[in-house]
C-alpha cells in the first residue's frame, strides 16, 4: 500500500480487489465504495481525536494501468520533499522565498 501522512493532509492508494466472480469492483461514477471508505476513515479519526480534521472534498482517481500506478506512487513518495512549497502548507509564502533563495 502506498501512502503518506502530511502535516495537514494525506495521500494514499486504495486497492479494491476483484469479486468472487472475478469481475472488477473498481468504483464507477455511481459506485459508493470510495466515499464509504472515506466516511469510515473520517468517523474513526474524528472520534479518536475529538474533532473534525477533514476538508469537505477530496480528489480520487481510478488507476487503470501500471504506468499510472508508477506515476501516482512517485507523486505520493515525493510529496513530503515538496512540503516547503506545498499549497496546503500554512507557511508557504515564507518557505517559497527561502526555497528560491530570496531570503
Amino acid at each position: 500500500m502506498q501512502y503518506v501522512i502530511m502535516p495537514n493532509h494525506i495521500h494514499f492508494i486504495l486497492k479494491i480487489g476483484a469479486g468472487v466472480s472475478g469481475t472488477s469492483r473498481a468504483p464507477s461514477p455511481t459506485n459508493e465504495i470510495v466515499p464509504q471508505y472515506v466516511s469510515m476513515l473520517k468517523r474513526f479519526i474524528n472520534k479518536d481525536i475529538g474533532f473534525n480534521i477533514f476538508q469537505r472534498s477530496y480528489y480520487d482517481h481510478i488507476i487503470r494501468n501500471q504506468k499510472e500506478y508508477i506515476a501516482i506512487s512517485k507523486y505520493i513518495h515525493n510529496n513530503p520533499i515538496k512540503w516547503d512549497v506545498d499549497e496546503y502548507n500554512p507557511r508557504k509564502e515564507n518557505n517559497k522565498a527561502e526555497v528560491l533563495g530570496l531570503e
